[in-house]
Order: C-alpha cells, then structure tokens, then sequence
C-alpha cells in the first residue's frame, strides 16, 4: 500500500497434473480496472513457464503523487536462467508528481539483515539471478500528467523499453508536452515546444523546450537544451533580442523604457522567482487562490515625478484576457478586453480614464545582413 499497489477480489483457479500446472483463471482487480493471468508451466527438472497478462484499465499504481491506469497485453517465457517479457501496453490515465515529498527512508549508514531461515539450502540462497530481456512497448496515451517543480502538462508519445544482453535497460522514442505550462521569472509560461527524446539511458533524455510569456505581442521565454543531467537554461525570442529586451518582455510584458524605470518591477520579479526556487513563489498561491493570472507594478515618469502603476489582470480563455490598470496617485483605473484574433492580430477595448477600441498589427522586421 505504501508504493500505491493495491490488489482485491483474487479469483484464483490452477490444475496440477503430474509436473505440469495449467492457470486456468488468475484475475484480480486494481481501481476500476482488472488483470488477467493465464498459461502453463512444467515444474520438472528443467522448469519452464510461458503466460499472459491481460490489464484492461488496471490501476497499477494508486498513490497521491504516484498514479497509473494501464490496458494492454504482455507475454512472460521463464525458464531455469532467463526472463522474457514481450508486449504492447497503453497508458489509460496517469499522474506524476514530483512535487510531493518522497516517503521517509532510512539513512545511508544503517543495514537491514534479514534472518536466513536455517532450513533454506545454501545452494538456493546463493543461486544466481536470472537474465531478464524486456521488448515493450508503451504509448503514453492522452491522460498522463506531469506536475511539480514549475511544470504542468500532458505528455503523449510512444516508447520502446529494451534490455541488452548484458541487462542493461535502455529506451528509444520520444514523448511531447501538450497543453502544458512552465513556471519561471515569476511567469506562468505557455509550453510552445517540448519534447524528451530517449536514445539510451532512462535518466537521461535529450531536452528541446522552448517556453513562451502568453499574451504578449512578441515571441519570448525560455528555452531548455541539453540533456536531463546536464540540462541548459536560457533566456530565448523569435527573433533574437538583446538579453535586456528579453528579460523585460517576460516579466514585464513590454519594452524597456530604459533602466531607471524598469529596475524595480525587474528586482521584484527575479527576487520572486529566486525566493520560489523549484516550488509554488508565496505570491503566485496568493494570486490562484483569488482567481488572478497576471500581477505587476511598475513605474513610470509623469513630467518631473515618477508615479507607481498596479495591473492585475486574469486569462478567461486562450484567446480572451481581462485586466484593470491603476495608478495609486490617481482617483479612477483602467479596464482593458482584449482579444487575441490571431498571431498578429489583436483587438483591444478600454474603458474607464481613457475609452478606446483598437485594433492592433504587429509586425516585426529583423534584417539579415547582406552577404559578402
């Protein structure tokens, strides 16, 4: 129960006949779902067993953090040195989260010594661990989530699990995030491309992550390469920008107005971001609680003083957003609508201080320079 693995309702029906044992019914359920065992095996001198399993929506795993909702078949061939296990299984439902903290464990300096039963044969104890050779292959299905340390989204894809000769375990295939958000710089971004490629080792994948600010006019994130182990953060546009540009487009969501005006809203959000680490920053739990997206104060200069702007904002759909903007040295804010037709397309109105109904295009040219 503690690893979530929590199996009911047996029904178990095996003929024995001479050396030979057939299964005539093995079935037990998990969640909702069920598994089924069937095949044959010779218990003589030279054992032998081949079976199939059967899971039809079986939950495997039914942690908090831990949970998996498998269909699919596998065939078992055992004998006296080797394992084998073949098959095609999908993954019907599921949930990873690393957020949550692993089960308490002992330290590293303590050794368990489990008593050895003195009728046991020494022969058997010491008997070698069979060969095991796995060919399996798994589809992520449309259900399976990955939660914590700032990421939130759906991961789909095709894996192939294979071991070699030597009992090596390795993977081949790639899985894709899909409806997916990134937590970084104090932003929640929209996950524009994000792909895991296994070519080898299971812990770790090739990374092509590319994060973007939504609802913006421009194209700026962040961007991951590299491998799991060794992965590579940077800050990344289309087109490229100076890193300054960058950085204000994705805290603050507008150009760089020069430092002195930025710098504060700049401190407040990297301090945030800093503070958070790899869990939920104080502020973003604030804002989710009371149904807020987008939060930022910046300052701007009017004639010879500076006066300090408060913008709250929440993103009703992928398309929509509303926001309201005040200055706390004026006595009326800001409503603003906005509507996102297409890539470069917006149309914006705004009521209160100011009434305005725009339409906006955005084009953005970036020159090549000529060859020489």
């Amino acid at each position: 129960m503690l690893e979530g693995v929590h199996l009911r309702e047996g029904d178990i029906d095996i003929r024995l006949q001479g050396a030979s044992a057939q299964i005539e019914r093995f079935n037990f359920k998990g969640g909702a779902g069920s598994a089924r065992l069937t095949g044959s095996a010779s218990l003589g001198a030279d054992p032998k067993a081949q079976l199939k399993l059967a899971l039809d929506q079986f939950q495997a795993l039914g942690r908090i953090d831990r949970r998996l909702v498998a269909s699919g078949e596998a065939h078992i061939e055992l004998d006296r040195e080797t394992a084998k296990v073949t098959g095609d299984v999908r993954v019907d439902e599921g949930l990873i989260d690393v957020s949550q903290a692993s089960a308490a464990q002992l330290p590293d300096d303590v050794t368990v010594l489990a008593p050895q039963i003195a009728d046991t044969p020494r022969s058997a104890v010491n008997s070698p661990r069979r060969k095991m050779g796995l060919a399996l292959k798994v589809e992520l299905g449309d259900k399976l989530r990955l939660k914590g340390r700032g990421i939130d989204t759906l991961l789909r894809g095709d894996l192939k699990l294979v071991t070699s000769a030597a009992g090596v375990l390795s993977v081949a295939g790639a899985v894709r995030a899909e409806q997916g958000t990134y937590a970084a710089y104090g932003q929640k971004l929209k996950i524009e491309r994000g792909v895991l490629r296994f070519v080898g080792p299971v812990d770790d994948p090739r990374l092509d992550v590319f994060a973007v600010r939504p609802n913006i006019d421009v194209v700026v994130g962040v961007a991951v390469t590299g491998s799991a182990l060794n992965p590579r953060i940077r800050l990344a546009s289309e087109p490229d920008m100076p890193e300054t540009t960058k950085l204000s487009w994705l805290m603050l969501g507008r150009e760089p107005d020069g430092l002195g005006q930025a710098e504060t809203a700049l401190l407040q959000r990297a301090a945030i971001a800093l503070w958070a680490g790899e869990g939920e920053a104080p502020t973003d739990a604030m804002l989710s609680a009371i149904g807020i997206t987008d939060f930022s104060v910046r300052q701007t200069d009017t004639g010879e003083a500076r006066d300090t702007v408060v913008a709250l904002g929440k993103q009703l759909s992928q398309r929509w957003w509303v926001g309201y903007e005040r200055s706390i040295n004026s006595t009326t804010g800001t409503w603003q609508l906005i509507y996102r037709a297409a890539q470069r397309f917006t149309l914006r109105a705004q009521s209160g201080q100011d009434q305005a109904l725009d339409l906006i295009w955005t084009w953005r040219w970036n020159p090549t320079p000529a060859k020489k």
